[in-house]
C-alpha cells in the first residue's frame, strides 16, 4: 500500500485497481486511497483479475514472506506455485502490461512468470532496486557527500551476493575512486542494516524503499523517458549469461524494457557477477522444477 500511495500521489495513474486476496482489506484501502487521491484525477477501486483488464503496468507484491536475512530460496518453492497462477491469471486478461515482481526472491520469480505466462522478455522486470538505493546511501557516507549528489547501481542477485558496481558511482557527474577500504565500508555497511532491520523483529518488510523505488519505476515506464535504473530482467546473452533473471541496469520505457545497458564492468566486478549468476542458476533449476 506504501507503493499504490506513492504512485497515487505521483498523479502516475490514471485508474489503479487493488487486488488482494483479503477482500475486504483491498476495498478498504481502496475507498481511503480514492479519496486522498481524488483532487489528482486519480480513481482507485478493488477488485478481481477480471477488472485488470487492459492494465498497462502490474505490480505483482503476491506472495509470501520470510526473514529478510535467510536464504530466499526457502520461500522459492511455494512462491513459484503462487506466481504461476499469478501468471496465467495476468497472461488471459492483461497480456500487454509490463509486468514488475516485487515478491522475493526476485530474480527467480521473474524468470518463472516468464516461463509460466509466455511473456516476451521486455515486458518482465524483477524489483531489485532497493539495493541500489541502499548501495548510494553507503557510498555517499563513504565518500562524505549528500546522497542526491551520487549516483551509482548495483546489479547482479537481489540478494546476498549482489554485486555494488564501484565503477558505476558518479559524484556531480564526475567518476569517484574507491579504495579498498572504503569498498569494504560500503559492503559492511549493507550487512549490517539488514542484521539490525531484521533483529527488530517488526514484522514488516521495507515498504517504504520499495515504494519509492516502485514509483520511480512507473514514473519512467509511464513518462516514456528511457531512464536507466536497475532491475531484474531475463537474459539472453547479455553480461554473458542465457536462461536467468538478473539485476542489470535497464533503460525503461511504455513498452516496458526497451534496452539492457551492459555497463563495462572491471575484472572484480565480472568475477562476483558470475558467481552471482551461478547462485541464480541454482534457482532456476529449482523453478523448472516446481513448474514441470
Amino acid at each position: 500500500m506504501s507503493a499504490a500511495f506513492q504512485i497515487a500521489a505521483g498523479g502516475l495513474a490514471d485508474e489503479m485497481l487493488l487486488l488482494d486476496i483479503r477482500e475486504n482489506l483491498a476495498e478498504h484501502h481502496a475507498m481511503d486511497l480514492g479519496t486522498a487521491a481524488s483532487a489528482l484525477d486519480v480513481r482507485v477501486k478493488a477488485g478481481s483479475y477480471e477488472d485488470a483488464a487492459g492494465s498497462a503496468i502490474v505490480i505483482n507484491a503476491a506472495g509470501l514472506h520470510g526473514d529478510i536475512t535467510a536464504d530466499r530460496t526457502e520461500m522459492l518453492v511455494k512462491n513459484t506455485r503462487a506466481v504461476r497462477e499469478t501468471a496465467l491469471q495476468l497472461r488471459h486478461h492483461c497480456p500487454d502490461a509490463v509486468i514488475v515482481t516485487v515478491v522475493n526472491p526476485a530474480d527467480a520469480l521473474n524468470y518463472a512468470i516468464w516461463r509460466a505466462g509466455g511473456f516476451e522478455r521486455r515486458q518482465l522486470l524483477g524489483y531489485s532496486l532497493n539495493d541500489t538505493l541502499r548501495f548510494r546511501q553507503f557510498a555517499a557516507q563513504a565518500k562524505r557527500v549528500d546522497v542526491s549528489r551520487l549516483e551509482g547501481l548495483t546489479i547482479g542477485e537481489h540478494g546476498f551476493t549482489q554485486v555494488p558496481l564501484f565503477s558505476s558511482v558518479r559524484v556531480d557527474g564526475r567518476f569517484v575512486p574507491f579504495s579498498d577500504l572504503e569498498k569494504r565500508q560500503v559492503r559492511d555497511a549493507s550487512r549490517a542494516y539488514f542484521e539490525k532491520l531484521e533483529g527488530l523483529k517488526a514484522e514488516r518488510t521495507t515498504g517504504w524503499t520499495t515504494a519509492i523505488g516502485l514509483a520511480a519505476l512507473t514514473r519512467a515506464i509511464v513518462n516514456d523517458n528511457g531512464e536507466v535504473l536497475a532491475g531484474s530482467a531475463i537474459l539472453q546473452g547479455e553480461f554473458g549469461q542465457w536462461g536467468l533473471s538478473m539485476g542489470v541496469p535497464i533503460r525503461l520505457g511504455r513498452s516496458g524494457i526497451r534496452e539492457i545497458v551492459e555497463w563495462q564492468l572491471t575484472p572484480e566486478e565480472q568475477a562476483a557477477v558470475e558467481r552471482s549468476a551461478e547462485t541464480l542458476k541454482q534457482n532456476v533449476r529449482i523453478v523448472e522444477d516446481v513448474l514441470r
